[in-house]
């Protein structure tokens, strides 16, 4: 073969292997670099959310203890109320049997005034006028248990509203803090990735949740690198 042929020759495949590795280069280039995250299991595992979630524990029990307490206060308020009731009820049974009595005397008084000596006379009406004395002093005692009743449903109804008001009250709180730090924490979560992917030259990261395929290759996943860098950061700044 001639020495120009050669040279031919060799000058084609040095061209030929420019040409395919420039060409692997593009395609390298148009092919993104892609990896995806746990987000759920870097929310759970994520020592500031564990931090958080005892924080918030702790005060709900201490919340809702006082809440207890509540409830303890309203429960004796209502038990008072239903003594109450029964007292009044017997106080007006008592009114009823004494009326009952006096009508008797009364009636005795008619019929036997004529037979009656004055002694005998005086005896039955002191005994009226003590029943009559019985009766007014029974029927004070009764209304002053119904004006306590009254009182006490005024209470029981207070009560109620103030356990309701302070149940809306601690629901409202607890989803607020929770949507606060449940933000705070997914800037945390995002500002992480973000740095991790334009370190790493990642153009596109999915949350693993809203995948339907992906390869087991463990390249593609950052999970365990967010949650190592969020947890080292979150150390860092304690």
């Amino acid at each position: 073969m001639r020495g120009k042929e050669v040279g031919a020759l060799l000058l084609a495949a040095f061209l030929v292997t420019l040409f395919l590795g420039c060409t692997s280069a593009a395609v390298a280039e148009l092919v993104p670099k892609i990896g995806f995250v746990d987000v759920q299991k870097v929310f759970q595992d994520y020592q500031k959310t564990k931090d958080i979630m005892a924080r918030l524990q702790v005060h709900s029990e201490e919340e809702w203890a006082a809440m207890a307490e509540k409830r303890k206060l309203l429960e004796g308020t209502r038990k008072a109320l239903e003594e109450k009731l029964i007292q009044i009820e017997e106080k007006a049974k008592e009114i009823q049997e004494k009326v009952k009595e006096l009508g008797k005397l009364e009636e005795e008084l008619t019929l036997q005034e004529a037979l009656l000596t004055p002694y005998a006379k005086e005896e039955k009406l002191a005994q009226i006028q003590l029943l009559s004395q019985d009766i007014q002093r029974l029927g004070k005692e009764r209304q002053e248990l119904e004006e306590e009743r009254q009182v006490g449903e005024i209470q029981l109804r207070a009560l109620e509203e103030e356990i309701r008001s302070f149940s809306d009250t601690l629901q409202a709180e607890r989803q607020e803090e929770e949507f606060r730090y449940s933000e705070e924490i997914s800037e945390d979560i995002l500002s992480t990735i973000k740095s991790i992917a334009e370190k790493g030259g990642y153009r596109l990261v999915f949350d693993k949740g809203a995948l339907l395929y992906n390869t087991p290759e463990a390249e593609f996943d950052l999970t365990e690198e967010v949650l190592f860098r969020l947890n080292q950061n979150y150390q860092l700044g304690q």
